[in-house]
């Protein structure tokens, strides 16, 4: 009982704590979204709404099945760099993906996809160490000397893409990626909520 009494004891201590520590996380992380979502917020378009001309178009992977078709997420982000190619908004796309391994390579994935329905191979470059939004930015300038692009991912996602590439000094614009709703999309904007402030603090220090 003696123990019992001093762990209930500790966790009294503890708990309020922790909640504290909580509340403090939610207010900065908050304000972190909203500065990432509002410096970049002019940056944001819908495909018809576009003007202009840049170097590249950037698609960002988001997952593959089998090892050969792009996720619905993916297959929105494809279709909508398509029609900026077709549309003459930019005469290459990089596709930054992952491929580490041998049996998941979403770049072919994506230039495999794109190729097929037109765009021709001498267009679409590759990056398959494109494993995080920060790295694809980083990368395009470093690796492939982009400094002028469109970037194609959802609308959720879009607000930190931008956030990335500017930082990383390219010029640019984004594009959303239309498509359906999916069910498990607030789970989606849970997980960006945390990314923007892991990416925000990656600007600083990198």
């Amino acid at each position: 009982m003696i123990l019992k009494e001093k762990l209930i004891i500790i966790l009294k201590k503890i708990i309020p704590v922790l909640i504290i520590v909580f509340i403090v996380f939610m207010i900065i992380a908050t304000a972190v979204n909203l500065y990432v979502i509002g410096s970049v917020k002019s940056k944001v378009h819908y495909k018809t709404d576009l003007e202009g001309e840049y170097d590249y178009i950037i698609v960002l992977g988001c997952g593959i099945v089998d090892n050969q078709y792009p996720s619905s997420f993916l297959a929105d982000r494809l279709d909508t760099a398509i029609y900026l190619y077709e549309h003459g908004f930019a005469p290459k796309i990089l596709m930054s993906g992952d491929h580490r391994v041998d049996d998941y390579n979403e770049v072919s994935v994506m230039r495999n996809y794109v190729i097929e329905r037109g765009v021709p191979s001498e267009a679409v470059i590759c990056d398959d160490l494109g494993l995080s939004t920060f790295e694809t930015m980083e990368r395009a300038v470093r690796f492939f000397d982009i400094h002028s692009a469109l970037i194609v991912t959802q609308k959720y996602h879009l607000a930190r893409a931008l956030y990335n590439a500017v930082d990383c000094g390219i010029d640019c614009e984004g594009v959303i990626a239309e498509g359906p709703v999916f069910i498990n999309q607030p789970y989606y904007s849970a997980r960006e909520f945390v990314a923007r402030v892991k990416d925000f603090l990656f600007c600083i220090v990198f």
